[in-house]
């Protein structure tokens, strides 16, 4: 009868994180993740009570912003180091810090540290 007997793949739902990806580009996955910010992390709260003020907490708060404006900055390099030693630093780790040292890996051609953090990044976001 003419019919063909291939199945005819069904249209899924690809987010726009999920669309960069699947074209590679690294300038759309680093937007989305600077627009996304921690929304997945919303109880690790940047503001902090007077007694949970320590040297220890101020040092993690200003270590994750020297991260977070190198990667805005797109100084992918200086966003390795600060958030290599903000994750050395928490007791609980974040997910949304590997997520971003994953793609700082990645765009300066070192997939294989790259790995190694999405893995990291899947057990704290799954």
């Amino acid at each position: 009868m003419g019919l063909s007997k291939t199945p005819v793949p069904l249209p899924t739902m690809i987010s726009p994180l999920g669309k960069a990806c699947a074209r590679m580009d690294l300038t759309a996955v680093q937007d989305i993740l600077l627009k996304t910010g921690y929304k997945e992390e919303e109880g690790a709260d940047n503001e902090l009570s007077f007694q949970e003020w320590t040297q220890k907490v101020r040092d993690m708060l200003n270590t994750k912003k020297f991260g977070d404006i190198a990667f805005r900055d797109k100084d992918f390099k200086n966003a390795i180091y600060y958030y290599s030693k903000l994750v050395a630093m928490m007791s609980v780790p974040s997910g949304t810090v590997f997520v971003r040292r994953v793609l700082s890996y990645l765009i300066i051609g070192q997939p294989e540290l790259a790995l190694r953090d999405a893995m990291q990044a899947q057990v704290w976001l799954p």
